[in-house]
């Protein structure tokens, strides 16, 4: 196959969508398929470049806090390895102020439209003088999916797949100026669900949920593929790891933190409520997060107790980390159709994990299903009852099985990157 794959994020860039669809489309360059991909800009990678066996073009600036990245040299950059968990400089604050007060208030369709006009031109350019049998279009953000309905329109005989990692106008948050463009946002988003060849989410509740908002018949030609795992190698200089002492229980969080999707709010309520109930964790207890911390997040964790902030790492840094750890923790979404790219990586280490559930039919509590290396913690308005709490601390120092070799590789077998590509093929193939 000839593909090109439109995706605001790809590698270096650290995010879910940029790694799911960097291991993808390697995956697909090495098995002898031509793959190219068009994405943002990125200081020190040039136009065009080969990426493992992948032509990528990089076009235009996926928001504007890429600009202000990219001339300014900043090295608080959004999604860069090595990007510490700090609280902003001055001039980034300002930028921070002035983009939430004007340009946010404005932008559509999300913060990527900025992108949409320099990508078209590269895609277009792309389409004109070559053939190709596909195009996959990737979510988030939602922009790259006018841009495959723009390929759509021009060239309509050729294959359109919608990729979507979270929807865009059902969300608790709306991507953008719900006054002035939540009509227009379910309208795009609608006709990009009817106008696709075929459409692809992580989860049936992600199906079930757009069948609810805008109807059966919009999720007729709509499939399900899980999360995927790539496994790294162990990394050659391995982190310093902090220990307080060699008794430390160790817990782990992988990934952001979004308001008011995902917030620590209630797992700093589940540490005050541990340390009352046993001051003596107070000296073993470490809460390592790994991932970008946000500045609505920096003061309050900066301050806990207890808890060290590591920033952004490479994936195999990330998958070496969660092996030091006793536990892991996810905490969970608000809503009831999101699952955590993180949760295949989780399964995959085979260590335990804290799963804190918000709502009643939880994609993650879902996915783990009867596992037995899983704890769910049920938050009800913001607050855990007196009974979950002691049987977390119960839980918390008991002895923990953890699974064989076998067992975790055939639980994960669904989920390794020659099996997802595989299933985004017969997607691909279905049409014929």
């Amino acid at each position: 196959m000839k593909l090109l794959i439109i995706t605001a994020w790809y590698a270096p860039f650290i995010h879910p969508r940029a790694h799911r669809w960097s291991a993808l489309a390697a995956h697909w360059a090495a098995q002898g398929h031509e793959i190219q991909v068009v994405t943002g800009r990125h200081r020190g990678y040039p136009a065009t470049m080969d990426m493992h066996g992948v032509q990528v073009h990089r076009a235009g600036f996926d928001s504007l806090k890429e600009v202000f990245y990219y001339y300014t040299r900043s090295d608080q950059a959004r999604g860069r390895v090595g990007v510490a968990a700090a609280r902003p400089g001055l001039l980034l604050r300002f930028f921070h102020w002035g983009y939430r007060t004007f340009w946010k208030t404005i932008y559509f369709p999300d913060d990527a439209g900025l992108w949409y006009f320099s990508a078209r031109r590269k895609i277009f350019q792309l389409l004109d003088t070559q053939d190709f049998d596909a195009v996959i279009s990737v979510s988030l953000p939602f922009t790259g999916h006018l841009l495959g309905l723009a390929v759509k329109r021009r060239f309509p005989g050729l294959y359109w797949l919608a990729d979507i990692g979270d929807p865009f106008s059902i969300q608790p948050v709306p991507p953008n100026n719900s006054f002035l463009y939540g009509k227009k946002s379910r309208q795009l988003e609608k006709i990009v669900l009817t106008t696709a060849d075929a459409v692809t989410v992580t989860t049936e509740f992600t199906r079930e949920k757009y069948a609810q908002f805008f109807g059966s018949e919009t999720v007729q030609k709509m499939w399900v593929i899980p999360p995927l795992f790539a496994a790294q190698p162990e990394p050659l200089d391995l982190p310093q790891a902090e220990q307080n002492n060699g008794d430390a229980i160790k817990i782990g969080y992988f990934g952001a933190l979004y308001a008011p999707t995902r917030t620590p709010d209630a797992f700093q309520q589940l540490l005050e409520q541990t340390f009352i109930r046993r001051p003596d964790l107070r000296k073993r207890l470490e809460v390592h997060f790994y991932g970008e911390i946000f500045p609505e997040f920096f003061a309050r964790l900066q301050a806990a107790p207890n808890v060290y902030l590591h920033g952004l790492c490479t994936r195999a840094e990330v998958q070496h980390a969660m092996r030091t750890m006793d536990v892991l923790l996810n905490i969970g979404n608000t809503t009831d159709f999101q699952l955590p790219s993180k949760a295949v990586e989780y399964m995959a280490s085979g260590k335990p994990v804290l799963n804190l559930v918000y709502v009643e039919n939880d994609p993650f509590t879902a996915f783990f299903g009867k596992n037995e290396v899983i704890f769910n913690l049920s938050v009800r308005n913001g607050r855990m009852e007196d009974a979950a709490l002691r049987a977390w601390i119960v839980w918390l120092e008991s002895a923990k099985t953890a699974p064989s070799e076998e067992e975790r590789e055939a639980r994960i077998a669904p989920f390794t990157v020659g099996k997802i590509a595989d299933d985004y093929v017969n997607v691909l193939h279905s049409h014929k």
